[in-house]
Parts: structure tokens; sequence; C-alpha cells
């Protein structure tokens, strides 16, 4: 069984989720309604094997980090500017 990664750009109504497995290959990319339980059923349904949920700092970060980890998404969040580095040097 691979890892999986997933991505998520959130905004106001919509994300917009990437999920990888762990060499890198493109599983699946599609958005969703900035929603905890909406994401959560999708990171479920196509990322059932999540070691992380990642999403950069933002005016939603907070309210989403905690109804994801309350539900049990293993979620991250990453200061925007540090991920705009590390992206920026790819």
């Amino acid at each position: 069984m691979m890892k999986q990664y997933v991505g998520l750009d959130i905004s106001q109504k919509e994300t917009a989720v990437c999920v990888v497995d762990e060499s890198g290959r493109l599983i699946f990319e599609g958005r969703a309604r900035s929603d905890p339980v909406v994401l959560t059923a999708l990171v479920a349904k196509k990322a059932p094997h999540a070691e992380r949920v990642g999403f950069e700092t933002g005016p939603l970060s907070s309210w989403l980090w905690h109804d994801l980890r309350r539900i049990g998404v293993p979620v991250i969040c990453i200061d925007a500017r540090r991920a705009h580095a590390v992206l920026s040097s790819r």
C-alpha cells in the first residue's frame, strides 16, 4: 500500500484538492466546497491511505485545521511564505 499525500488550496467557497502518491504520481486533482465534512469525505474517497493533508496558513486555515483534526484527518498547516519558497526552488 503506497502512502498518499493531499494538498489543499483553500478559498472562501471552494478548495482545490491534489492527491499524489509517495513517488509523486498524480492520483487525483479536483475541487470541492470549502467545508470540513465535504473535504473529509473527498479525502476518504480519493486518498484512503493519506499520510498527510497539508495546506497553507490563511484566513480559513485555523477553522479548517481544527475541524479536520477533530474528525481525524492527519492535517498539517504550512506557513505560506515557506511554502512559496520551497515551491519556487523546484
